[in-house]
């Protein structure tokens, strides 16, 4: 038998996938479920490009409800997952760029507006 506690590390076999998440068997009559934004560190559209059912996976439980249902997440049991408190703040360079790519998506939009005009009033 699996022992399930809430943050333990556990292997399971992905037997569902679903838009929402997948679901892990971690032992007989044991299944929990993962959620779509506990597989990756990064945003997951499709679920069927991360995972495939029969796959083994690696699983922190992250909780055990009142009426037996089991959170898990995949992303968590990396040994390298950091969680949000503990990220470092984002530095002055990290700043520099973002406002510098906000300033060249705008310039972008105004461009592309711009050449639509144009195209429409050939028309």
């Amino acid at each position: 038998m699996v022992s399930v506690q809430p943050g333990s590390i556990v292997t399971g076999k992905v037997v569902r996938l679903h838009d929402y998440g997948a679901f892990v068997e971690l032992g007989p009559d044991v299944t929990g479920l993962v959620h779509i934004s506990e597989v990756h560190r990064d945003y997951v559209e499709n679920i069927h490009a991360y995972l495939t059912e029969g796959e083994d996976v690696q699983v922190k439980v992250l909780q055990i409800k009142d009426d037996g249902r089991i959170d898990l997440s995949i992303k968590r049991a990396d040994p390298d997952w950091e969680e949000e408190g503990q990220r470092r703040s984002s530095s002055k360079v990290d700043k520099d760029f973002n406002q510098r790519l906000r300033k060249f998506m705008h310039q972008s939009d105004m461009i592309q507006g711009e050449v639509r005009r144009r195209r429409r009033a050939r028309q």
